[in-house]
């Protein structure tokens, strides 16, 4: 399950239950959720009633029961998920963590989120997350080596450091956390959080798209600009060569840095690409 998926069954669960106080709407919410869930779990309908019945005056048909009964068996689903992986909440820790930085990293102006809620977020992360990813600290403002110690930092030099642990976090993931492998038994499944969807719709991003999304970044200088499509041309050439997978990610770790140093609209941009990496 994606942290996708698991995001849209959670705000699903909460319709259901918003739907108890009225019959309005309730067949088509119903109908909806039917439709979208057998999708994705194979008979996600058997087992739920379809006895909805209207209301008296002619009103709405009541659906109510069946949306309890859809509630109940999606939390079901989560719960099972969970079961199966040793290290989801952890995974769905880390996700809530990325989407953190990503909204800190965008209001740029301190806006919606202040500078000392940003430090905190800063401080909170590196230390959950030191001990996993290697070289976290490496090109951070105010880090103090021989105390493994993040000394508090502002302005710029928080937002350059929230930039780098983000990117540094995306990349880590990228790679299928694998420091974390470590710590789990061998005969123990992993499931694998990404950002694609498991209802087998295909979202391939190509390598010819990310160049024209590269080009179209205004922000950047043309100078830049080469670089980053340079660096895809060199990603493109580990990707598509008859190397084992081992061998490919051990010849684009030098790109996965590069790219850790980016600012985030690049290293979103490029992620996608590591993925590729089979």
């Amino acid at each position: 399950m994606t942290t996708e998926l698991l995001e849209i069954m959670q705000k699903d669960i909460k319709r259901c239950e918003d739907a108890q106080s009225s019959n309005e709407g309730t067949r088509r919410l119903y109908q909806a959720l039917i439709a979208k869930y057998n999708g994705i779990f194979e008979g996600f309908e058997k087992d739920i009633p379809t006895s909805g019945k209207a209301a008296f005056g002619g009103g709405e048909f009541n659906y109510r029961p069946e949306l309890n009964a859809i509630k109940e068996k999606l939390e079901l689903l989560i719960v099972t998920d969970n079961d199966k992986d040793p290290l989801f909440n952890f995974k769905v820790m880390y996700e809530d963590d990325l989407e953190s930085l990503k909204k800190a990293i965008s209001d740029a102006e301190n806006r919606e989120t202040p500078e000392s809620a940003k430090l905190q977020l800063y401080k909170d992360v590196t230390a959950k997350y030191h001990p996993y990813i290697p070289k976290l600290s490496d090109g951070l403002y105010d880090y103090i080596q021989a105390y493994a110690f993040y000394d508090d930092v502002s302005g710029e030099s928080l937002f350059h450091n929230l930039k780098q642990v983000y990117n540094k976090m995306l990349s880590f993931k990228a790679l299928g956390y694998p420091s974390l492998k470590e710590t789990v038994p061998q005969s123990v499944p992993m499931v694998q959080i990404t950002n694609t969807n498991e209802n087998k719709v295909d979202v391939n991003i190509s390598f010819s798209d990310v160049r024209k999304e590269i080009e179209n970044m205004s922000a950047l200088p043309d100078a830049e600009i080469e670089e980053i499509l340079y660096k895809i041309n060199e990603l493109e050439k580990i990707v598509k060569s008859s190397d084992r997978k081992s061998k490919k990610w051990e010849n684009a770790k030098g790109i996965v840095k590069w790219i850790a140093d980016k600012g985030v609209d690049v290293g979103i941009a490029l992620l996608p690409l590591l993925l590729q990496i089979k």
